[in-house]
C-alpha cells in the first residue's frame, strides 16, 4: 500500500496515549508527527465542522467519507487517500486530532471493519472511475454483462493465462476484460506493451501476442509473441508510466491484476491467477475478502 506521507517532519517520536474505555482498555497507536494541532484558522474552522481545516485536508490528499463508529471513545471520521483507509479521531480536548490505529489489550485493531465498511464503495468507485480513464484495451464486447480491468504486462505468464482461460466467457458475450499494460517483469516487457498499444489493432495484436505463449513451455519469454519497439512513441510511453502509476498508488504489485464489480456493486480485486478466479469474477463462487 502507500506509505503514509508524514504530516509534520518535526515531530517524530513515538507516543503510545492510553484511553480506558467501558468494554476494554484501548491504545491508540500514532507517531506524534500524525498529531495535528488546531491553531489560528485552523482552530476556528475546527471548531464549526469537528475536523480539521478543509486546506490541510486537501492539502494532504485526505478524501472524507464522512463519521463512522469507533470504539474507544473517540469520536471518528474515516477518509481515504489514493487506495488506503485512513481513520481521524478527535483528541477529547477538541483542539487535536490523530491519524493511527487503535489496538485493544491483545493488539487487534478494534476500528478495522468500520473503517473498511465506511470506505470500501467510495474509495472503490473513485478506483474505478480511474480505471475507465486510462487508455485500455477491450477484449470482448462491450455490452458484456461483466466488465473486469486487468493490469497486463506482456512477459506475464499467469496473464496470458487468463486471457486463454477467459475466451468461452468472452466469446459468449458474458465477459469484457479490459487490458491496462504495464511493461514491469522483464526488459522487453516495456517494449512489447508500446508496440501493442502502437498498433493498427491492439485488440488483435494482443491476442496474437497470448496465443503465441500457449505452447512455449520453458522458453525465453523475451523473444515470445510480438517483438517489443526499440524506440517507444512518447504517447505510448505516457500511458504505461501513467498505468504503472495507478497500479502502484492502489498498492497492486503483481499481474494479472483483475478488478470487477460484483453483483452489489462493490468493486472486487485479485491479483495472480487463484483457483476460481473466473467464477468468482462471474459470481459462481462465494465471495472472498479483498486481496491485492
Amino acid at each position: 500500500m502507500p506509505r503514509l506521507q508524514p504530516l509534520s517532519r518535526q515531530l517524530m517520536a513515538l507516543t503510545l496515549p492510553i484511553f480506558a474505555a467501558a468494554a476494554a482498555t484501548v491504545v491508540a497507536v500514532a507517531y506524534t508527527r500524525d498529531v495535528i494541532a488546531a491553531s489560528g484558522a485552523a482552530a476556528s474552522s475546527a471548531a464549526s465542522s469537528d475536523l480539521p481545516s478543509a486546506q490541510f485536508l486537501a492539502e494532504q490528499g485526505l478524501q472524507i467519507v464522512g463519521p463512522m463508529q469507533s470504539s474507544g471513545g473517540l469520536k471518528a471520521w474515516a477518509a481515504y487517500r489514493d487506495q488506503q483507509p485512513i481513520p481521524i479521531y478527535r483528541m477529547p480536548d477538541g483542539k487535536h486530532w490523530v491519524i493511527g490505529t487503535v489496538i485493544d489489550a491483545q493488539g487487534k485493531d478494534v476500528n478495522a471493519k468500520a473503517l473498511h465498511n465506511a470506505v470500501q464503495k467510495p474509495m472503490g468507485q473513485e478506483f474505478w472511475t480511474d480505471l475507465e480513464r486510462t487508455h485500455w484495451i477491450g477484449d470482448g464486447k462491450p455490452d458484456a454483462a461483466r466488465i473486469a480491468y486487468v493490469f497486463t504486462d506482456p512477459n506475464c505468464p499467469y496473464c496470458n493465462q487468463l486471457w486463454r482461460d477467459a475466451r468461452p466467457l468472452v466469446q459468449a458475450g458474458q465477459l469484457q476484460l479490459r487490458h491496462i499494460l504495464v511493461g514491469m517483469l522483464r526488459p522487453s516487457s516495456e517494449g512489447k506493451a508500446a508496440a501493442i498499444l502502437a498498433s493498427k489493432a491492439p485488440e488483435q495484436a494482443l491476442a496474437s501476442h497470448a496465443m503465441a505463449y500457449a505452447d512455449a513451455h520453458g522458453k525465453n519469454p523475451d523473444v515470445l509473441g510480438i517483438a517489443p519497439l526499440q524506440r517507444i512513441p512518447l504517447s505510448a510511453r505516457d500511458a504505461l508510466a501513467n498505468n504503472a502509476a495507478l497500479m502502484s498508488n492502489a498498492g497492486l504489485r503483481a499481474t494479472p491484476a483483475t478488478i470487477w464489480k460484483n453483483a452489489q456493486g462493490l468493486v472486487q480485486i485479485r491479483t495472480g491467477m487463484p483457483p476460481g478466479l473466473l467464477d468468482e469474477l462471474m459470481d459462481k463462487a462465494p465471495a472472498k475478502s479483498p486481496a491485492h
